[in-house]
């Protein structure tokens, strides 16, 4: 009985562990993020789904999400 409660222990703590590295860590990275997820929202409520001015729009939230992203990591491994 012992073991199967240390057992569900260690469990629930992995489980536990395991949720919490899912977040994004660094708070440029979530910055950028919330900025690409508001742009693409922004796209969609501007034009009709897969016509040429949403996928320009979105290309150009792609385009600013990865220069987001390069500078969050750069400064990432700078602290």
């Amino acid at each position: 009985m012992k073991k199967l409660t240390a057992l569900a222990t260690v469990a629930v703590t992995l489980a536990l562990f395991a949720g919490c590295s899912n977040q994004i860590e660094n708070p440029e990275m979530q910055q950028c993020a919330q900025q690409n997820y508001q742009c693409e929202a922004s796209c969609e409520q501007r034009s009709t789904a897969d016509s040429l001015v949403s996928n320009v729009c979105t290309n150009k939230c792609i385009e600013a999400y990865n220069q987001c992203k390069a500078n969050a990591e750069q400064l990432g491994a700078m602290q």
